[in-house]
């Protein structure tokens, strides 16, 4: 295949031998074609390297095990008993399936933003399915629409938008010395439940990278507003994250990220909720959440706080639920 046009960028195919137990594919309409969007190549390094020209398709596979269920809340401080007790996956798990295999397969991405609108809750142990449509914007600016299934069952459809990095911005080096050792045990644990090397995530190609991963960041709002509202939070139907200007929060503060709730004016049928992710006194981010609060389990006529209260009291077997994706 000849081009005299150069490929709008390129993913190093090792990092994907940071995903444990996952299966990724990547799919070209055009690959029969004279002008395939992918093609394999090889960098200074003899590594080999997916060249990219036009949009194409990932598909990313995976389960979640109840045991890494119970592990993320855990490490995300997510005081809601429906992912211990029940068989429901936290919305913010299923969140960060989407976002942190973006961040670790092409680290020329800068995020800007994130828009989920769940669709219903995932369950463990089951075969769920994220398809990655990348379409290209411009040369620069790409959108990338994300639909999640578990089976024929749709979870979740995603649009995040972004852009390539450009070669004269520098990279934000931190020192070694400087680094929270106890936040990069938070964020190392973070990636053990869900099944990914965090070293995939630090070692960049030319330095390592001590900032806290932007997937980390967006499992956050949701476990704040569980805790903030007592448990009644309800159903997330819609998480919304602005990354702004790309910068990321360095593992160096005293207490990590901090995140901070806004609630607007209360209607019957839904609650809208601000958020900030702040670090000391500098706001990085800004999130909105829209939540449903009067989502019910699965055949059930009991409210979500009703229903959960029953089953922790009762010691009762797992159930199917639609319920708290929070």
């Amino acid at each position: 295949m000849s081009r005299t046009q150069s490929p709008i960028f390129s993913i190093p195919l090792r990092q994907i031998d940071g995903f444990l137990a996952d299966k990724i594919c990547f799919r070209d309409a055009k690959a029969r074609t004279p002008r395939p969007a992918l093609a394999l190549g090889v960098d200074g390094f003899s590594k080999q390297r997916l060249l990219v020209w036009d949009k194409f398709l990932i598909k990313h596979e995976y389960k979640i095990s109840k045991q890494h269920g119970e592990r993320f809340v855990g490490v995300t401080n997510d005081n809601n008993l429906i992912h211990r007790k029940g068989n429901i996956v936290p919305g913010a798990m299923t969140v960060s399936k989407i976002i942190l295999p973006l961040e670790i397969l092409f680290p020329e991405l800068e995020i800007s933003s994130v828009n989920i609108k769940f669709t219903s809750s995932a369950y463990y142990s089951e075969r769920t399915c994220n398809l990655f449509l990348w379409q290209f914007v411009s040369n620069d600016y790409i959108q990338i629409e994300v639909k999640t299934y578990q089976h024929d069952r749709a979870i979740a459809t995603t649009i995040i938008l972004g852009r390539l990095k450009t070669t004269n911005k520098p990279a934000k080096e931190i020192e070694e010395a400087a680094v929270n050792k106890k936040c990069l045990k938070r964020v190392q644990d973070y990636f053990e439940t869900l099944e990914i090397r965090s070293d995939f995530y630090v070692q960049k190609e030319r330095y390592k990278d001590y900032t806290y991963p932007l997937a980390y960041i967006a499992s956050l709002p949701s476990a704040e507003i569980v805790n903030q509202l007592s448990g009644q939070g309800g159903m997330i139907n819609i998480l919304r994250m602005d990354f702004g200007s790309y910068e990321r929060i360095p593992i160096t503060g005293d207490k990590g990220p901090e995140v901070k709730l806004a609630r607007a004016k209360k209607r019957n049928t839904f609650n809208k909720i601000m958020a900030e992710i702040a670090e000391g006194l500098v706001t990085y981010y800004h999130g909105l959440a829209i939540v449903n609060p009067i989502a019910k389990f699965h055949n059930s006529p009991e409210p979500v706080l009703d229903a959960v209260n029953k089953l922790i009291n009762t010691n009762s077997q797992e159930h199917g639920v639609i319920a708290p994706t929070s």
